[in-house]
Parts: structure tokens; C-alpha cells; sequence
């Protein structure tokens, strides 16, 4: 399967949180992760072996005067269609799919301008506010892509109770 960025957020047609249309774009999952950590946040991971997809459904359940519940969507994939013709994958070399990713953004009316996350021996740079990040690990002096994630703007006050049902997971209908 290809995985097309779509103009605005997200891919292959996948613009806003909804897990309905994940499903019906990329069916049921074979494999399904479930993970609650103690600040309250559920990570439903969907695992796509046979098309190198994951897509990380991630529930925030913190409510504050500060902070709402809010939810978070992330497509990891190993190679990214930025238009019919041109791609980025894993394994490549940083310099070599920086001018690609920038030369989308310039065809998007989008900001060029980047932020860099460096760890010793490796980094993530994050474009477009943060919906497309690429991670890397140094190898020797070169920069080589490691992940591809891009990631839907969040989206609060979203009807979760159906989640359950829609995945046919019983624990996730009694629990949301």
C-alpha cells in the first residue's frame, strides 16, 4: 500500500481524528496494543505487519483548568509519499530527504522552517508544527532516518464511548 501525505494533515485522505475512518481506510488491524500508563494517558496501538504500518491512537485523559482531555493520532510508516512520484523512506540519509520534505512544504504554501530535537546519537526534526517528524540515528557522520511520524493536529471533546465497539474489544466498551 502507499501511503500518500495528504495537503493539509495526516495521510491517504485522513485528515481529522476518527477512528471509524482509519478502519474503514486500513481495515481491523491483525494486531492490537492496549497500554494505560499511571498519567492517566490509553495508547491503543494498531499494528498494519503486512503494509509497515502503525497508527497510535492516544487518549489523554488529564482534565485540569489548564488541560483537557484530548486525543492525538500517529501514522509511523516506512515510506512516505510526499506527491505521486516523490518519497522519503527509512534508512535514508538525512541530507537527501531534508530538500524533498522541503520542497513539498514550499508546493503547500506551508512554513519551510524546522526544529531540531539532538540526543548524542540521535535527533528528531519536526516540521509542520509538529505533524511530520523524522527520527534519526547517527552512523558514523552521517544522519540516517530511523522513523517516519506524522501526526493529526489533537482534537478535544471527541466521542471516544464508541471505541470499544468499533475495535470489538469488550474491555475497551466497558471501560470508555
Amino acid at each position: 500500500m502507499k501511503f500518500i501525505l495528504n495537503k493539509t494533515s495526516g495521510i491517504n485522505g485522513i485528515e481529522k481524528i476518527s477512528l471509524e475512518k482509519i478502519i474503514q481506510t486500513f481495515s481491523v488491524p491483525e494486531n492490537i496494543e492496549i497500554n494505560i500508563d499511571k498519567s492517566n494517558i490509553l495508547d491503543i496501538g494498531l499494528k498494519y505487519e503486512d503494509i509497515n504500518l502503525s497508527i497510535f491512537y492516544v487518549i489523554n485523559f488529564i482534565s485540569s483548568e489548564i488541560t483537557k482531555n484530548y486525543i492525538t493520532v500517529h501514522f509511523v510508516i516506512k515510506k512516505l509519499y510526499l506527491d505521486e512520484n516523490i518519497f522519503i523512506e527509512e534508512n535514508e540519509e538525512i541530507n537527501k530527504i531534508l530538500p524533498k520534505i522541503i520542497k513539498y512544504l514550499k508546493n503547500n504554501n506551508k512554513s519551510t522552517k524546522y526544529n531540531i530535537e539532538r540526543r548524542r546519537k540521535s535527533g528528531i526534526y519536526y516540521f509542520d508544527n509538529e505533524g511530520i517528524a523524522i527520527f534519526y540515528q547517527k552512523e558514523f557522520n552521517k544522519k540516517i532516518v530511523e522513523k517516519i511520524d506524522i501526526s493529526l493536529p489533537y482534537e478535544d471533546n471527541l466521542n471516544i464511548s464508541d471505541i470499544g465497539e468499533i475495535l470489538n474489544i469488550e474491555i475497551l466498551k466497558q471501560i470508555l
